[in-house]
């Protein structure tokens, strides 16, 4: 009879472990903040996944909402070559949870939202997009050539189509330059050699302290929902301190937002770090500041192609706010060999921003979604 029992027992948790991993894992995404959060990505563990669904792979599991329906996924691997997480998008009401689940099935094939590419053809571009933006920043072909820039470039866009390599067939070969608008949207962000569109360098003596253009880029995460890439430079002066600078940059897909991690070794016990927005030639610059986080700086407008709104956000806030270099700059110290994470992209009045005031009330939204962030727990 004792045996019986133990047989039994047996059998039940293996008959409870089969379900458990035919059901797979529930999600449930809770929303702390005010604001409804739509198409933002979140994460589970790729170790919590294997746990449930032992031997798991991006070919065999899926993930569906509440009513059953399948959601787009990706395998994150932060350039490690081994899953460390899945990533997929969640709509959350103010305040409220819903709830998805992972479990194993055929996915269909999604339509990719984010692309990027190094560009070897236009002189070492690193070029990078999603279903709102795009944007690039300037490599080695290009500094032999005497163009020296380390700064982000903007590409304003009003499709949700990804336009990367024909905008580049169609320029290069001189079918449509992308320096005008056929209807998808055009590239006139005067960068230069500044820091463009929210890159950070070193300050030193009131003075920004610019790198080169990139020496390296290497691919991290290449979509469908994610791009993520890391760019080295060759080391640079900033006063008598020799800097040797990294950038992880990632976009998400349905953000307009670029997620950047700087890396600045250097042999002195603290830095001065500031990030910039290039500012233009306008009798009045319009700009907007708040030290718990953000800088926003109105483009003057082009008669032709509207007005580019600009910003950055740094979660834990800057220390200044000031111009000066011909930039608008949230300043820092630093430990020199940590990570200094902060955001940074843009908005077109073609494209679904009408004024400053508004631009800047979504990106005051914009850092609150930053700073709660929507959480998960697994049943």
């Amino acid at each position: 009879m004792q045996m019986r029992c133990i047989i039994w027992l047996l059998v039940t948790v293996i008959l409870a472990g089969c379900n458990s991993s035919r059901e797979g894992l529930k999600v449930s995404v809770d929303n702390p903040s005010s604001l409804d959060r739509v198409n933002e990505m979140v994460e589970v563990s790729w170790e919590t996944v294997l746990e449930i669904i032992p031997g798991a792979t991006g070919e065999t599991v899926i993930v569906t909402d509440k009513s059953g329906q399948p959601v787009p996924f990706q395998l994150i691997t932060n350039g490690t070559g081994e899953v460390v997480s899945l990533l997929f998008p969640a709509t959350v009401s103010a305040k409220k949870t819903s709830v998805y689940r992972v479990s194993p099935g055929e996915p269909e094939a999604f339509e990719p939202l984010v692309y990027g590419r190094l560009v070897p053809e236009r002189k070492d571009d690193f070029t990078w997009e999603n279903n709102r933006s795009a944007f690039r920043v300037y490599g080695p072909a290009l500094k032999a050539t005497g163009e020296i820039s380390n700064g982000m470039d903007f590409w304003a866009k009003r499709t949700e189509e990804l336009v990367i390599d024909k905008w580049y067939v169609n320029d290069l070969s001189g079918a449509a330059s992308y320096h005008d608008d056929h209807g998808e949207g055009v590239d006139f962000y005067k960068v230069g050699r500044t820091l463009g569109l929210g890159m950070t360098a070193p300050f030193h003596n009131d003075t920004l302290c610019l790198g080169d253009n990139f020496v390296s880029a290497e691919i991290l995460d290449a979509g469908p929902l994610r791009i993520s890439f890391k760019l080295t430079y060759a080391p640079y002066p900033a006063g008598e301190v020799e800097i040797r600078e990294t950038r992880v940059i990632s976009l998400d897909a349905y953000r307009h937002f670029n997620r950047v991690t700087n890396t600045f070794e250097a042999d002195t016990p603290e830095l001065t770090l500031a990030t910039g927005i290039v500012m233009g030639a306008a009798e009045t610059e319009v700009t907007y500041g708040m030290n718990e986080g953000i800088i926003a700086y109105e483009t003057p407008a082009h008669q032709k192609h509207g007005t580019i709104y600009t910003a950055a956000i740094h979660p834990e806030g800057y220390e200044t706010i000031k111009v000066a270099d011909g930039h608008y700059l949230g300043i820092n110290s630093y430990l020199p060999g940590t990570p200094y994470t902060y955001y940074a992209g843009g908005g077109w009045s073609k494209a679904g921003f009408d004024s400053f005031e508004q631009w800047t009330q979504f990106v005051e939204e914009e850092k609150e979604k930053i700073d709660q962030p929507l959480s998960i727990r697994i049943h």
